[in-house]
């Protein structure tokens, strides 16, 4: 039994030293401009960055001020920090536009902006990246000149949403997110909803 060992490992030890010999003859030999191109690396969709920052579109549907329903096109940024690989702090700013027919003749038009830092829990490997947030902050909410005065107001405001980022290449990636915003503005309290779509840099 004790010679089959040897005989197997000297066979593997003697066809070692034969590949190794021909990977050097191999080296030695000069290249030629027929040889084809070496291909360039891929992106690592592990690659790891401790801080983000996004923009994108937000749609904003404000529910159940003084009965009548917002639809608001805005924009959207957050600043994102990973204090290890899956848990990081984010604050985000928030504007939006828009307006709802207030009578037969008149538009109320109204904007808004959302300020607000919590905790963010999701996986920043890989190459599709969900998520999800819980921010607390505020909320600034007013009423066109133009229109009938119903004022302005400031409130308490969270959000819990969901997403994912999407590498499109070593430090950017395309993000898709959707969450509920609740705000207390005019004494009372509002279920929102919003959806939004942007894109970000990791650095």
């Amino acid at each position: 039994m004790r010679r089959i060992v040897l005989a197997v490992f000297a066979s593997v030890l003697v066809f070692s030293f034969s590949a190794a010999a021909q990977d050097m003859a191999v080296s030695l030999v000069p290249s030629t401009s027929a040889s084809p191109a070496a291909a360039p690396p891929a992106f690592s969709t592990n690659a790891e960055f401790p801080f983000r920052v996004g923009i994108g579109y937000q749609f904003t549907d404000f529910r159940g001020i003084d009965g009548l329903t917002y639809h608001q096109n805005g924009i959207n940024t957050d600043l994102v920090g990973y204090l290890g690989h899956d848990f990081a702090l984010e604050g985000d700013v928030a504007a939006g536009f828009g307006w709802t027919p207030y009578s037969p003749t008149v538009k109320l038009e109204s904007s808004e902006v959302f300020y607000g830092g919590g905790i963010r829990i999701g996986s920043q490997r890989n190459r599709f990246q969900p998520w999800a947030n819980i921010l607390v902050g505020g909320e600034h909410f007013r009423f066109s000149q133009t229109s009938p005065a119903l004022g302005i107001d400031n409130g308490f405001a969270w959000q819990v949403g969901v997403g994912a980022d999407i590498k499109m290449g070593p430090r950017f990636f395309w993000r898709i997110q959707g969450a509920y915003l609740g705000t207390h503005i005019f004494s009372a309290t509002q279920a929102n909803y919003q959806f939004g779509t942007g894109v970000g840099i990791a650095f």
